[in-house]
């Protein structure tokens, strides 16, 4: 399914999942080690995790994150294609004719089929959820409609007490309906607390209970955080176990609440309190509720934990606070380191770990031009690096053609070519190219980049064997899987400019200890030019989106009497940012560096 978007929230769905039963196992672990509170709290601020999927971190200068944007349309136009990886119809300005770069067009948007199917179930779930919270919440715009401001003067009285007690200055429409069994508020900017109108079952001690419980909720801004629910709701329709949190935190909302409550009365109140919940906890429908409002009635499996919970009230000691404080702020810190990896813009990028005593940072941004990119040289010589743009020149991108250098060695190595007979013969498909639509050997196919002769060696080497290569030379994320055909297109291998030029270095002084003769023959397959003394080795790789190279390599290193500079150009733009352009601006570096 590749890297599309929904296929990213999927898989941190799996890990927000995950997340939320940790939180779940450790509040159950602490129990009655941390307030009611701090259940409700821990519960509220773990609700950032389900939004993390869809904060673009990249924004904040996440290293995890940095520049995705821009590769997510590249990733799935070299996933789609097959052969658009070198080149384009362009000859390089350098007064070099030796390169070509083929490349083809993909008209097809970012999502594969697959994708799309499931992107538009995932979106039908969220439209028919919408329609039934709206649906149910038709209800409070009626309510308004019909409520019955409480004129009732002791009742008027009673209700100002109750906000004086809890320091409530804001003004709180408080009035009857007759078409509601169980007292419930809503409102955000304006709140309002709706009772029954038959409030005869209860006593003045009970009214004010209730009072107390609404004009809590109200404080503390409940209604919003049951908005925040729903919204979570509709997103994640498909994940029960996102559900059973949120009902779980409903529950520590209610339990929270109560305990506030029971603050404020005299003990000898504590039953009356407990009788209320009991009289209106017949009200409930004993099915989920989208009624984005806070009923004092709740599902009696919630009702028998709040009389648990009044049943055992007791004053939370200052030790149990301060273990609580403890808890909530080691939580969040470890909710906000998650929360980058959770994102569902952040999975696609990797980064190497990289770092020289013997670097120096260059500026080569001028010679860029409108393309976001980075350059890595290497000169063996002072064994010191050149970079330009480090944070991209160690992020992994997929190789394009650029992995046919170790492709070549590794058909070399299990002998499914030499170099007096690498040829393969063509199948007769039609190829893109008329370069392609041929025999090819080695040479020849690495010239044009044909991409049929590589994928064919691919088969033939085998994916067991592949992967025990790639794993031997610890080429970038080292990932072999799914389609030979395109691994190293679809951001299945991926690698950064640093690797590749330390795999070249590698390569070049055959540090895997291959067989030298087959190390030799690559080397004349990437050979480009010799000038003055000096010999280029290159290969370049292109990926197309539309008809548009978004994003380019060029690999390679120069060959001196005396000395060998090796380097990775890699660019990325909205068009002509193919293999071409990025040998522009190798080569641009090179004479500017007086290296070739």
């Amino acid at each position: 399914m590749g890297d599309s978007f929904f296929t990213l929230f999927l898989i941190s769905n799996i890990l927000v999942s995950v997340i939320l039963g940790m939180i779940l196992l450790l509040k159950k672990a602490a129990n009655k080690q941390i307030t009611v509170s701090a259940h409700y709290h821990i519960s509220l601020i773990t609700l950032f995790i389900l939004v993390a999927p869809f904060i673009p971190f990249r924004y904040f200068n996440i290293n995890l994150v940095e520049n995705w944007l821009i590769n997510f349309r590249a990733n799935h136009s070299i996933k789609a294609d097959n052969h658009a990886d070198d080149g384009t119809t362009d000859t390089m300005n350098h007064g070099a004719n030796w390169l070509q770069d083929f490349s083809m067009s993909i008209e097809q948007s970012s999502m594969g089929i697959l994708d799309a199917g499931f992107f538009l179930v995932w979106v039908v779930g969220i439209i028919s959820m919408l329609t039934v919270i709206l649906h149910s919440n038709v209800r409070i715009g009626k309510m308004k409609k019909s409520l019955q401001v409480v004129k009732d003067k002791e009742l008027i009285m009673l209700f100002n007490r109750c906000k004086e007690e809890l320091a409530i200055h804001k003004t709180v429409v408080l009035g009857y309906c007759s078409w509601i069994k169980s007292p419930l508020t809503f409102g955000v900017f304006q709140p309002y607390i709706v009772l029954p109108k038959e409030m005869s079952m209860l006593s003045v001690d009970e009214v004010k209970c209730v009072l107390l419980h609404e004009l809590y909720h109200c404080k503390r801004k409940d209604m919003l955080v049951n908005y925040f629910m729903f919204l979570v709701k509709t997103v994640y329709w498909f994940n029960p176990i996102v559900w059973y949190f949120l009902r779980e935190l409903k529950t520590e909302m209610e339990i929270s609440c109560d305990y506030a409550v029971l603050k404020t009365l005299n003990q000898d109140l504590h039953l009356q309190y407990g009788k209320v919940i009991l009289k209106f906890a017949s009200f409930s429908q004993g099915r989920p509720s989208f009624l984005a409002a806070s009923e004092i009635s709740s599902p009696f499996k919630q009702v028998k934990r709040r009389i648990v919970g009044i049943t055992n009230f007791e004053v939370e000691s200052q030790r149990i606070k301060m273990k609580s404080i403890f808890v909530l702020i080691a939580v969040f810190c470890f909710l906000l380191v998650s929360a980058p990896t959770l994102s569902a813009l952040a999975l696609p990028k990797e980064n190497h770990s990289f770092g020289s005593a013997t670097m120096k940072n260059k500026d080569y941004i001028n010679l860029f031009d409108e393309f976001s990119g980075s350059a890595v040289l290497y000169d063996s010589s002072k064994k010191q690096y050149s970079i330009y743009n480090q944070e991209e020149s160690t992020t992994r991108y997929a190789p394009a053609s650029t992995y046919k250098i170790f492709n070549s060695l590794f058909a070399l190595e299990t002998g499914i070519i030499t170099r007096d007979d690498s040829q393969l013969i063509w199948d007769g498909t039609p190829q893109p190219y008329e370069e392609w639509n041929q025999d090819h050997d080695l040479f020849s196919a690495m010239k044009s980049s044909a991409s049929w002769y590589f994928q064919a060696l691919d088969q033939q080497i085998g994916i067991e064997k592949l992967q025990s290569y790639f794993n031997e030379i610890e080429y970038g994320n080292r990932h072999v899987a799914g389609n030979l055909s395109d691994y190293w297109l679809d951001g299945t291998l991926t690698i950064s400019p640093v690797e590749q030029v330390d795999l070249l270095r590698k390569f070049y002084d055959n540090e895997f200890m291959f067989e030298p003769d087959n190390i030799q023959i690559v080397k004349d397959s990437l050979l480009l030019e010799e000038k003055k003394g000096k010999r280029l080795f290159g290969k370049t790789g292109t990926a197309v989106l539309n008809g548009e190279q978004i994003d380019g390599w060029f690999v390679g290193y120069v060959e001196t009497v005396d000395n060998t500079i090796f380097f990775a150009v890699h660019i990325q733009g909205e068009k002509q940012a193919g293999g071409s352009s990025a040998a522009k601006i190798a080569l641009s570096i090179l004479e500017k560096e007086e290296l070739y």
